[in-house]
């Protein structure tokens, strides 16, 4: 057994236990916000009716696309099975190309003007982190490729993470002004820290040779 194997072991068990609790975590808080939704007479089945079509189709596709995303990001399964890889890949992209225009129809009909302009910005940036990484791996730039899904599954997860938000007592006490600012909170959080921890060894290094701005602009 190599070296880099040994050492590589606790980072995939870490990813493996990160993702295992962030899947029971989704299901959890999908359960809780959706309570009563087969029950026709309930507050959270009339509030999805105007939209229950559409939100089937965006809940179907927008759950497969959260699960593929943890496969994606699999450094052991794009190793050993790199054509299922790519197959989960382009099943990921499409869910996501679904799922992300008919939230925004979903938000149009049942959310406030402020929430639906939050979904829309959410489903954009996924959808064009999506189409990036799909550009990259086309023409062989597999670096690029990986660093855009996981800044795409970033703003997937903004589902996950705003449910988990939401319902802390100072936040949930504010109403509708609480959701809206935990929603756009996470998207621009989505939007940024991807690049912080991919790049976080870079920037914490120490340069072996300090640069100047003058010397800076010269190597640029």
């Amino acid at each position: 057994m190599s070296v880099g194997a040994v050492a590589g072991r606790p980072k995939s068990q870490t990813k493996l236990v990160f993702f295992v609790v962030f899947g029971l975590v989704t299901v959890f808080v999908t359960y809780m916000k959706n309570r009563g939704f087969f029950d026709p007479i309930s507050p959270t089945a009339q509030h999805y009716k105007p939209a229950l079509q559409i939100l089937l189709i965006h809940g179907f596709f927008g759950a497969l696309a959260l699960l593929l995303g943890v496969f994606q990001l699999s450094n052991r399964l794009r190793a050993r099975y790199l054509g299922l890889h790519r197959v989960l890949g382009y099943v990921y992209a499409v869910s996501a190309f679904i799922a992300a225009p008919f939230a925004v129809l979903v938000a149009m009909k049942i959310d406030s003007l402020s929430l639906a302009a939050a979904t829309t910005v959410q489903s954009i940036g996924w959808v064009v982190t999506i189409a990036i990484a799909l550009y990259c791996v086309r023409n062989g730039n597999i670096v690029q490729h990986r660093r855009w899904m996981i800044r795409s599954y970033f703003f997937a997860t903004i589902f996950t993470v705003a449910r988990v938000l939401i319902p802390i007592p100072p936040i949930l006490a504010l109403g509708e002004t609480g959701i809206e600012i935990i929603v756009w909170s996470s998207i621009v959080v989505a939007a940024f820290l991807p690049t912080i921890l991919l790049d976080w060894r870079t920037i914490v290094a120490r340069p072996k040779i300090k640069q100047t701005m003058a010397t800076a602009l010269e190597d640029a």
